[in-house]
């Protein structure tokens, strides 16, 4: 297997699926500027440039990838189509792909009432009390679920390919899966404060396994405050910090012990844990006494 724990983090980059919505979002306004401004004539040899904008950007997202993959094949100790593999098919992508899966399986253990996995014995840690999660879960929900009806109807009466229409109402009822799958998910998950480590679990998002020795310092954020602007008052590049949020703006500063051999997991797809980990907390005052509480006291 190969030594994730080794393998440093790498620049930072965007993940694939903030890839894929900016693709979208490009071909999108290519499309919207080429109708308004070019000659009708000249449009369909412009659209099929609008076409391949997408394809180009996720060309170049995966060329990041390589130097990360060159060092993962490397470390591997399976065999040579593994390497291959693992060299061609960024662990990112695959990471989503699990995502996609966790998150739907989320809504079907929604609809069944599957009780939550349990999580570990201590103390949990609010993290959505405060939070903007559940207002914009809601106003999620509302803004897709009538979408569909409307889509419907408008679709009807316009004569278009039938794949389009299926596309179109197979990504909404998608996105509403994922949505009901991402709250249950959330729900069952949550920080949580054991004698000996804290725990830290957004869904399927995020989530980390900190031991409270290899926390060297935590800081609170002002909200006024960025973690970007936190970075550049610290000297602190951004491939040196992770954030673990839903939705909210971090207001804490976690600082992992240099030498610490530990990795989290985002969207699925696990690397080394960075230099700094920001997250959100109803209360992060509380947790940085219960930290220094758990360093001081001695374990039975």
């Amino acid at each position: 297997m190969e030594d994730i724990d080794r393998i440093p983090a790498g620049p930072a980059r965007p993940t694939w699926l903030q890839t894929f919505a900016l693709a979208i979002a490009v071909v999108l306004l290519l499309r919207l500027g080429i109708a308004r401004f070019l000659p009708p004539a000249n449009v369909p040899a412009a659209n099929d440039l609008a076409f391949w904008v997408f394809p180009g950007l996720v060309a170049l997202r995966w060329m990041a990838w390589l130097p990360e993959g060159r060092q993962r094949a490397a470390r591997t100790r399976r065999s040579p189509c593994v390497r291959i593999a693992i060299l061609l098919i960024p662990g990112e992508f695959i990471g989503l792909c699990r995502w996609l899966v966790v998150t739907a399986g989320g809504c079907l253990s929604w609809i069944l009432r599957r009780p939550p996995p349990p999580r570990p014995q201590g103390r949990p840690i609010e993290d959505r009390r405060k939070g903007v999660y559940d207002g914009l879960m809601v106003l999620n929900l509302v803004s897709f679920v009538p979408e569909i009806p409307i889509t419907l109807m408008l679709l009807s009466s316009v004569q278009g390919h039938l794949l389009v229409h299926v596309l179109v109402h197979t990504a909404e009822v998608l996105a509403i899966v994922l949505l009901l799958g991402d709250r249950w998910l959330v729900r069952a998950g949550g920080h949580v404060l054991t004698r000996t480590h804290l725990d830290l679990r957004v869904g399927a998002r995020a989530a980390a396994r900190l031991p409270i020795e290899d926390i060297a310092h935590a800081e609170l954020l002002d909200k006024k405050t960025s973690y970007r602007a936190w970075c550049r008052s610290h000297g602190t590049v951004l491939r040196e910090t992770g954030v673990i949020s839903v939705f909210d703006d971090p207001n804490l500063v976690l600082s992992i012990t240099p030498g610490a051999a530990l990795c989290w997991t985002r969207f699925q797809f696990e690397r080394s844990l960075p230099r700094h980990l920001f997250i959100y907390v109803d209360d992060p005052a509380a947790l940085i006494v219960a930290l220094e509480e758990g360093k001081r006291s001695p374990l039975d």
